[in-house]
């Protein structure tokens, strides 16, 4: 199950979909990989390019008793140019950090969770937090950009 919402600056607005909360789920296939097909629909007029938006991943398990936890966080920048991007994510949680905690990991399940999740795309913070990776998203973006010249924006 993945969450995917946004991070825009002051000078977007948006105009049509949702911002936030989009979720969809899946179960993996005989390689591991869990595909997700999640159409993303949003469209944001803005008055500058600063704040450029970014997609915001939670990625969380569900375990055959209905408990959930998360097993991923990442978060990119939607590409500045036109047409079709592949864009790779790498995902991390906040890791385990006294035998402790590690233990119960092991026997009951579940990670470390985020109580500010602001900390995903800003990374302020991030650099105080023992974090371990846990691969990689991998997103098909289409991106169609309107009107953008006649300000000079120019891409490549």
């Amino acid at each position: 199950m993945n969450r995917i919402p946004y991070s825009v600056g002051p000078n977007w607005t948006l105009v049509s979909g949702y911002s936030e909360g989009q979720t969809s789920s899946a179960r993996a296939d005989h390689k591991n990989c869990v595909v997700w097909s999640q159409p993303i629909d949003v469209h944001y007029v803005s008055k500058g390019i600063q704040g450029w938006p970014k997609i915001i991943l939670q990625v969380y398990c569900l375990d055959s008793i209905g408990r959930s936890w998360v097993v991923g966080y990442g978060s990119c920048s939607i590409p500045a140019a036109p047409g079709q991007h592949d864009i790779q994510v790498p995902c991390w949680v906040p890791a385990a950090t006294t035998v402790t905690d590690k233990l119960r990991q092991i026997f009951i399940g579940g990670t470390h969770q985020l109580t500010q999740t602001d900390i995903i795309n800003l990374g302020c913070d991030r650099f105080k937090l023992n974090t371990q990776s846990k691969g990689d998203i991998e997103l098909k973006v289409y991106i169609v950009l309107r009107n953008f010249n006649q300000f000079g924006v120019e891409y490549k």
